[in-house]
Order: structure tokens, then C-alpha cells, then sequence
């Protein structure tokens, strides 16, 4: 084998590709941070801050609804609105609901590991996930749509709702990647599904002033509080809101479709219908990416970003 030959081998794999990540961040979006310097970061009156947090709730759920690409239905059976700090608060409400209440937490295996390295009072073992140990009474499930481990909905999402409305476990979807996804057709009305979490983190380029909304069955404890007496994060929920105005939930996705088609055809990788997400083959070049003895998740937002602005892959 040449050295030039070694190279490209050397190059062709996760090691030394540096478009290739482990993280779930989105592709970052330039005009969205272009659109805030131009007619929000100058002109903030902070008099009137304090209504946005309740100008996001008002408005969140239209704007979800208003995807061509996907379809999410069964919001309105959820009563109560709450305002969150991206889905990162409402994950440690869950976590916190279901240690008072003396619920089991599970998970699939390759959720999101914030609710696996976050917990304190007991160890969230992957070996103790739905896949391996099923599903009881006393049992309550947080789960991620798009899935965390694949950028899809999950495997038997339909058959695992129908047993935890036949044993009354409830249930929190997780919907973080929505804004980056595509192809994704979920009826959220289900009585065991008792809150639904959404996030400008991902779709709309929003890490660094996170701001989501919360629907939900249950209407007590600090998130309740928190909306009530208007304690949300109002920079972070003003952002959102000038960004909602000007941008829909397909933005991303649109701009980098022809991006992800190309990039996984020229891995070989599988895609996803998650846009900065791609599944690789087995194999010991993609070890590190794999998680959970599952997947071999990467994300290619930066893969994405190359082919977008140059047309060419990292060789």
C-alpha cells in the first residue's frame, strides 16, 4: 500500500475525519444569528421582556404545526403550557417527578445519556433499559422523537405507548430535535403520554440563550410555579420569538437535504430523519461512535456544513 493510499484509509476513517462528531448539536445556523444583529440585538427594550415568555407559549405550537415536513399532531389534548429552559429543565422535572413518586425511570437504549449521567439518587443502567428488561407497573418512560440513538422515531415507539396505556406508566417525549428533522409523523394524544417537551436549542441555532415549551397533563410543581408567576428566562424566549417570526421549523432541514443525501452516499452511511445525524456500518473504524451496543451514531453537521460551502468531503 503507497502512502497516499494509507492516508486517504487513514482519512476515510471517524480517527482522523474531523467532520465527524459524537455530539447532538444541529448544524449551526448563520442567518438566524445574521437576522438577530440586524434587528433584534440593537433595538432590545427591556421594558418589555417580561411579556415574552407568555408571547412563546401563545405562539409555539402553531409554529410546530405549521411544518410541511413533518406532521405532530395531538397537542391540543394537553392542557397546560409550560416555559422551559430548552428540554434540559423539563428532563430534570421528569427526573424529579419520578423519584417523589416512587416510579422507576427506564429508557431505550441510546437515549440521550443526560438522563442517565444527571441522576442522583439511584444509577440508570443501560442493562436495565426497556430493551432488556421490559415494562412494568410502577415503571415511567422518558423517550426522545426523533430518537437519540438514530434520529428517527424509535423502534416499536407504537407497541411500547399501547403497553404503557395497558399498565398506566406514564410517559415524556422528548422532542429536542424537532426544527432539524424530517419525515417524522407521530400522534401525541396518547393517555400514558404526559408531557411533551420541545426546544429552539437544535432547529433554531438557539445553545447559547435555550428556550422551550413544555405541554402537559400535569399541572403542579417548579415548572407550574415558574410560568405562573413569570420567572422564565424572557432574553432567551424573546430570541425565540423574533426567530419564529422570520424562520419555520423546515429551515434547516430544506437548506441541508441535498447535503445529508450526499454526505451518506458517500460514507455509506444510513440516513436518518434526523438532518446532522447518520447511522454507519459495523465495524471497527466506527467504534467509537457506537453506543449503547446498538448504533453507530455520528453526527455529520460539520460533513454537512464541507459539501454545502465547498462541494467536497474531508479525504
Amino acid at each position: 500500500m503507497s502512502n497516499e493510499d494509507k492516508c486517504c484509509e487513514r482519512c476515510d476513517t471517524p480517527n482522523s475525519n474531523p467532520d465527524f462528531g459524537k455530539t447532538g448539536n444541529s448544524v449551526w445556523n448563520q442567518p438566524y444569528m445574521d437576522h438577530l444583529n440586524e434587528t433584534f440585538f440593537p433595538n432590545i427594550d427591556i421594558s418589555t421582556l417580561a411579556d415574552e415568555s407568555n408571547i412563546m407559549l401563545d405562539r409555539y405550537q402553531g409554529w410546530i404545526e405549521s411544518s410541511k415536513l413533518n406532521n405532530f399532531t395531538g397537542l391540543d389534548a394537553f392542557p397546560y403550557r409550560f416555559a422551559s429552559v430548552g428540554t434540559t429543565q423539563t428532563l430534570d422535572w421528569w427526573h424529579y417527578y419520578c423519584s417523589v413518586n416512587n416510579l422507576n425511570l427506564k429508557t431505550l437504549r441510546g437515549e440521550y445519556p443526560y438522563n442517565r449521567d444527571a441522576l442522583l439518587h439511584t444509577n440508570l443502567e443501560w442493562g436495565d433499559s426497556i430493551d432488556d428488561k421490559g415494562l412494568t407497573q410502577g415503571d415511567a418512560v422518558l423517550v426522545s422523537v426523533p430518537f437519540s440513538g438514530t434520529g428517527r422515531v424509535p423502534e416499536r415507539f407504537d407497541d411500547m405507548i399501547k403497553i404503557c396505556n395497558q399498565l398506566d406508566i406514564p410517559v415524556l417525549v422528548d422532542c429536542a430535535w424537532f426544527g432539524t428533522c424530517f419525515d417524522i409523523e407521530i400522534n401525541l394524544d396518547e393517555p400514558c403520554i404526559k408531557m411533551v417537551v420541545f426546544s429552539t436549542t437544535k432547529g433554531l441555532s438557539c445553545g447559547n440563550w435555550r428556550a422551550g415549551i413544555t405541554f402537559s397533563r400535569i399541572n403542579e410543581g417548579s415548572l407550574e410555579v415558574q410560568t405562573d408567576w413569570n420567572h422564565g428566562n424572557h432574553l432567551n424566549t424573546a430570541i425565540a420569538n423574533r426567530l419564529m417570526e422570520k424562520f419555520g421549523p423546515d429551515t434547516i432541514p430544506k437548506k441541508y437535504m441535498d447535503s445529508h443525501v450526499a454526505v451518506c452516499d458517500h460514507y455509506g452511511f444510513e440516513m436518518t430523519n434526523t438532518i446532522h445525524i447518520a447511522l454507519a456500518p459495523k465495524g471497527p473504524q466506527y467504534d467509537e461512535f457506537h453506543r449503547d451496543g446498538i448504533y453507530n451514531r455520528i453526527n455529520i453537521a460539520k460533513a454537512l456544513k464541507r459539501y454545502k460551502t465547498k462541494g467536497n468531503f474531508y479525504e
